[in-house]
């Protein structure tokens, strides 16, 4: 039986804190976490990939609902013996919805055969690198090609590209975390997945980025292509917007 713990409490060593064996999930909570269910059911799946014993859902489920907690970030991490339960401010802003994100494309390569690819595990700290680095260049956040020059994903986001009124997205098989809200947008719109080059992207009329915090997030840049319009991300982000907050 793994141990809880929130906030200030001591976690138990174990294989999460000496080799990185866990897995985690970032949820956005506002007057009520959205998209629980889809969140914990991609942790048990996590967990699946690297191992670990069957999570304690119940005691985990009724944790959560004694939290009085609002617009914030919450995050859950597993390991073998606990469950680390943390929040966080909500860093996006509105000003930062009107300007848009600017991406930098990484040098490093996404290895689509690993496993730990496709999961969020802890072992995170070469997307904060890299996400580093491309702040120290300029930009929001890297980008990220595989090691066969497809793209993938970005640090923290999946990515999404408009063309002629088609939505085109990466095939998670080359090498991506297929996120919540990403499977969301595959959900209410016909989405193209797949093979897109680094030079697809000059040929795109908008680009938008998703994660569950952000939410839909225009971009209006990516290394040396500019993005101007945002027809189709508005009305996107608009009906995301409204599926959230009823």
């Amino acid at each position: 039986m793994r141990k809880i713990i929130y906030e200030e409490e001591n976690i138990l060593l174990d294989e999460g804190s000496v080799f990185g064996k866990g897995v985690f999930e970032t949820i956005l909570w506002l007057d009520k976490p959205v998209f629980l269910k889809e969140h914990i059911e991609r942790l048990r799946a996590s967990m699946e990939v690297i191992g670990l014993n069957e999570l304690e859902e119940d005691m985990l489920m009724d944790f959560l609902k004694k939290l009085k907690i609002q617009n914030k970030a919450l995050k859950v991490m597993v390991t073998p013996l606990n469950i680390v339960i943390s929040k966080r401010d909500i860093l996006y802003k509105s000003q930062d919805y009107k300007r848009g994100m600017t991406l930098g494309l990484s040098t490093v390569r996404k290895n689509s055969s690993s496993r730990l690819t496709y999961i969020k595990s802890i072992c995170y700290i070469e997307n904060i690198l890299e996400k580093e680095k491309a702040k120290k260049d300029g930009f929001d956040d890297a980008l990220f090609l595989n090691e066969r020059g497809y793209l993938t994903e970005t640090s923290c986001s999946n990515i999404f590209l408009i063309k002629s009124g088609k939505i085109i997205t990466p095939k998670v098989e080359n090498g991506l975390l297929s996120g919540i809200i990403r499977k969301w947008v595959i959900e209410n719109y016909k989405v193209y997945e797949k093979d897109i080059l680094f030079d697809d992207l000059k040929e795109a009329d908008e680009v938008f980025i998703t994660n569950s915090l952000m939410g839909i997030m225009k971009v209006n840049k990516i290394d040396r292509f500019i993005y101007n319009k945002e027809t189709f991300i508005s009305a996107i982000k608009d009906k995301y917007d409204k599926c959230i907050f009823i």
